[in-house]
């Protein structure tokens, strides 16, 4: 029960940490993300009303269904 308990510890360890590695990387991509639509948008000098391809941005990241 003891070897159990320990191969439990060690794979819930392992996890963990593949869980923040995960959750770093959507960290990462999600700022550089949000730097592409910022560039974008001053390149193509969009101001005003927040273009399409912002909208489907943001709600991507929300998790909500895009049209």
């Amino acid at each position: 029960m003891k070897h159990t308990i320990i191969d439990n510890r060690t794979e819930i360890n392992r996890l963990e940490a593949e869980n923040a590695r995960l959750k770093a990387e959507v960290e990462r991509l999600t700022k550089a993300g949000d730097a592409m639509a910022n560039v974008l948008c001053f390149c193509l000098g969009l101001s005003g009303e927040e273009p399409r391809f912002v909208k489907d941005w943001n709600a991507a990241k929300e998790g909500k269904s895009q049209p």
